[in-house]
């Protein structure tokens, strides 16, 4: 009677724990499922977004270029206005030039870029010219027939024309880049002028460098 008494308490443990457990159990288990998918998901980093060329940009891109250029254009045309409005000063006029001579670079306007250095040499020459009034003092000697009046001139000539033989020097530096721009381009009229301008300088230069003897 004891034992059958202490087994129905043990069953009736069983019966009233059982349901309970299996819940708690359950419970436990969805947990551990759902901890579990959680941990599963991997957030992938972020990657740089890169930005995919379309027609827009492309256009836009263009429309830069266009834009750049035109204004290269009008930079190099006020510069060039800006080398009239600087007559008779010849310094800034060759400043000018130079501009122009930069804005047709980056224009890949070689051609043009050579025709500035020359043309900032030339008007260094005809300050030159115009300064020590070189065609005057050369049309005198020239005419000189005694060679003693032409060995004195000859003298005060150079004292006069070295006074602003800077000028040339500077010319002749002008000049040396446009021959070497011209250099890798078509030869043309530009480079018999680039040519003949050079000569001039170099001319006037061994003129001031040689010392009478006589």
């Amino acid at each position: 009677m004891r034992k059958f008494f202490m087994f129905a308490i043990v069953v009736l443990l069983i019966i009233g724990c059982s349901p309970k457990e299996k819940g708690t159990e359950q419970k436990l288990m969805e947990s551990l499922t759902s901890k579990e998918k959680t941990d599963s998901i991997l957030v992938p980093e972020q990657e740089p977004k890169v930005e995919k060329p379309t027609d827009l940009t492309e256009e836009k891109v263009e429309e830069n270029v266009i834009v750049d250029e035109a204004s290269l254009w009008s930079s190099y045309r006020s510069a060039k206005a800006a080398v009239k409005e600087a007559e008779s000063n010849y310094e800034k006029q060759a400043k000018c030039l130079l501009e122009a001579a930069g804005y047709a670079k980056d224009l890949q306007r070689f051609d043009i870029e050579a025709w500035q250095y020359n043309n900032a040499g030339f008007v260094l020459i005809e300050g030159f010219k115009d300064k020590t009034d070189y065609i005057n003092v050369m049309n005198k000697l020239n005419s000189l027939k005694l060679k003693s009046e032409i060995t004195q001139y000859r003298k005060e000539a150079r004292i006069l024309l070295n006074k602003e033989k800077e000028m040339l020097s500077q010319a002749i530096s002008y000049l040396a880049q446009a021959k070497q721009i011209d250099g890798n381009l078509e030869k043309s009229s530009r480079t018999t002028t680039i040519a003949s301008n050079i000569t001039f300088v170099n001319d006037v230069l061994n003129f001031l460098d040689v010392e009478d003897t006589e």
